[in-house]
């Protein structure tokens, strides 16, 4: 075992974060945990995951139970083809009778890519496997002062695997990573793999890794009508593919713009679902911010109900509040429904 290696694992013996898919590393629960901690914080997680194992158990029971449900349980927890993916991966799971017990057929999973199958074969499998996420990215291009490609992290991640404890290993880099050398003001005085860091020997720790290229992120406007009818709420269901696929929403129409025409509202209402008119009064608006898209979001009041009842949806239902508490909402759509309500 390399002296790196040796003082992280002292470090992570003594102080390791106390989370409680480490408690029982199995296939399921760890494989649970690392779908949801996929551009997710680890508070952020903590509910949904106990949320999630008190539901399901086991892999049969997430198996058998309904998208409808899944996504229900997920609302709120975002990027929801994580959800999608979660319940076929757990019907071929049941299917097979069996997690797959190799990276390869791990691999084979949906949503599972280099990363998660690398961590669940070294967490739960005991699988000498390196794996890097951001957080180790980070630590190792400030252990080698390597500016380098993520391919590169990959390669002196696995240069300090040690034999027997790649699970721990793997761990306590990304205990390090969240807790000491984090992206703005690391903790370089608490690090326990200090005398081993380059980047803190040249005095460039706050060069590594190098700033990311910043984005242009597009702005949509999102027009939506609230349609009420005998105590219910007409509700669209979105594609399963897609932003939001398979959640439930008020009745909406999309435009590249953020801040439109009217007449290019009318056009869209009229072009999607038949109707001719300018809406009621505004109940909500809301600016939404996403990593790849903002929405600039209104929700009026309704005046027809649509004549075509698709438009961009897979599905439309009319429902009450105990309908509701059963189906997947983005937090969006939670949003506009909390303003209807009150």
């Amino acid at each position: 075992m390399d002296g790196m290696a040796q003082d992280l694992l002292a470090w992570y013996d003594r102080c390791a974060r106390v989370l409680p898919w480490r408690s029982f590393p199995s296939p399921y629960r760890t494989w649970l945990s690392e779908v949801m901690l996929q551009q997710t914080q680890v508070d952020t997680v903590m509910p949904y995951y106990h949320r999630f194992l008190a539901a399901y158990p086991r892999v049969e029971d997430l198996a058998a139970a309904p998208l409808d449900e899944v996504l229900s349980l997920w609302s709120g927890l975002g990027y929801y083809s994580r959800a999608r993916n979660m319940h076929k991966t757990a019907k071929m799971v049941t299917e097979c009778g069996t997690f797959p017990f190799d990276i390869k057929g791990l691999r084979a999973l949906p949503g599972v890519g280099e990363y998660m199958s690398a961590a669940i074969a070294s967490i739960a499998l005991g699988i000498d496997a390196a794996t890097v996420d951001g957080n180790i990215a980070r630590v190792m291009a400030r252990l080698h002062a390597d500016p380098g490609p993520r391919k590169a992290m990959w390669v002196h991640a696995s240069a300090h695997l040690p034999a027997g404890r790649a699970g721990d290993y793997n761990q306590a880099l990304m205990d390090l990573g969240a807790r000491i050398c984090r992206p703005k003001s690391p903790k370089c005085g608490e690090c326990p793999v200090e005398s081993h860091c380059q980047a803190f020997a040249d005095a460039r720790v706050s060069e590594f890794p190098p700033p990311k290229k910043k984005r242009v992120v597009p702005e949509v406007f999102m027009h939506a009508r609230l349609f009420r009818r005998d105590g219910f709420i007409l509700f669209g269901r979105r594609p399963v593919k897609g932003l939001w696929g398979g959640l439930w929403e008020f009745p909406a129409i999309e435009l590249a713009a953020p801040k439109p025409k009217v007449s290019a509202v009318k056009a869209a209402w009229r072009s999607e679902f038949g109707i001719d008119d300018d809406g009621g009064q505004l109940i909500f608006e809301r600016k939404h911010v996403l990593t790849h898209r903002i929405y600039r979001y209104q929700l009026v009041l309704g005046v027809d109900v649509p004549e075509r009842e698709m438009g961009p949806y897979s599905a439309f239902e009319w429902m009450n509040e105990a309908m509701l508490s059963k189906v997947g909402l983005s937090t969006l759509t939670t949003k506009a429904l909390a303003a209807v309500r009150v």
